[in-house]
């Protein structure tokens, strides 16, 4: 059985997971990336931006009889939700939520709108222009001030004043502003069948980020966390079908039992090997997936296991050096 990953780039550890039920075809657009090593087949494609894009896709999972595709990279999923019947024609099914859950997932704003909407805990979000039209004692700082379409941690600024405010709703394109969560921060690993249930809710906490990328976490099993998470699966379902990896935040205020969502992301995350590490054998579950099995909720699938991670390079010959540069 075969699957296909674009934006491959350095998810090494998810692809030697997925080679344990799979034989796993890489893309990626350009040829500097290590995971290529580490796939059965690597095919370098344009940009997902590129009008040629879509075809080069669908000619490759042609080719190779590929029967699952898992996009990795956020930006090219409502462009591949467009592609699902194509692939289907094929006899490939494309392991990505449906494109009502990729818009409220994707977008920062989107996503507080549907926690709103939905009475899902979370922080309360404004837009710049409104909170900049309070009052100084209606404002509780700290606050937190990031892109509306950003990725991992990139652009996300903690401010603790109104200059700090002014300053970074102006300096951040797209910005929105959001009241800061308490508690301990979890990222929770969830794989969802193609009816959108449940198969692994994985909670871990995150002991050191480097670079929005987590380093050290650890496994943890938090029922009100996990309980909190269905509910949200729950909410999201009936907005779209949720189908496959979803990585989502919260924290957690153990004092007051709370939990508070920040962010949903409908992919795998950088952390979630650890999951795989501690018993959630997403490969099996998927292989099951394509095969149209019924798959029933894995409550107590996972072991509490700590990561630490380390990096290790990958060389690639060029040359014999002696050539004029």
């Amino acid at each position: 059985m075969k699957l296909l990953l674009t934006a491959i780039g350095k998810r090494i550890e998810l692809i030697t997971h997925l080679k344990t039920a799979f034989t796993v075809i890489g893309t990626d657009c350009s040829e500097l990336n290590p995971a290529k090593n580490f796939v059965d087949s690597f095919y370098l494609v344009p940009r997902y931006t590129d009008p040629d894009y879509a075809e080069a896709l669908l000619a490759i999972v042609k080719k190779e009889q590929v029967d699952l595709l898992v996009p990795l990279y956020e930006l090219e999923f409502p462009l591949l939700c467009t592609l699902r019947e194509k692939l289907l024609e094929e006899g490939c099914r494309l392991v990505l939520s449906g494109a009502d859950v990729i818009r409220i997932c994707n977008g920062k704003a989107e996503t507080a709108a549907f926690f709103e909407e939905c009475h899902i805990p979370a922080p309360k979000t404004y837009q710049p222009q409104e909170i900049l039209q309070l009052r100084e004692e209606e404002i509780s700082y700290p606050l937190i001030v990031k892109p509306r379409n950003g990725m991992g941690s990139e652009g996300v600024f903690r401010v603790k004043n109104r200059n700090e405010l002014e300053f970074f709703t102006a300096y951040v394109p797209g910005a929105i502003v959001q009241e800061c969560a308490r508690g301990e921060e979890y990222t929770i690993d969830v794989l969802c069948d193609f009816e959108g249930h449940p198969i692994y809710i994985v909670p871990r906490i995150r002991l050191e980020v480097r670079s929005g990328e987590v380093v050290k976490s650890r496994t943890v099993r938090q029922q009100k966390v996990i309980d909190e998470t269905a509910s949200l699966l729950d909410a999201l379902n009936q907005k779209g079908t949720v189908i496959g990896p979803m990585t989502v935040q919260c924290f957690y205020e153990e004092e007051t039992d709370t939990v508070s969502f920040i962010e949903i992301n409908p992919r795998f995350g950088g952390g979630v090997p650890l999951s795989f590490a501690a018993g959630a054998d997403y490969a099996s579950a998927m292989r099951a997936m394509a095969t149209g099995e019924e798959i029933p909720y894995r409550e107590e699938g996972f072991r509490i296991m700590t990561m630490m991670r380390y990096d290790q390079s990958v060389f690639e010959s060029v040359g014999d050096g002696n050539e004029i540069m």
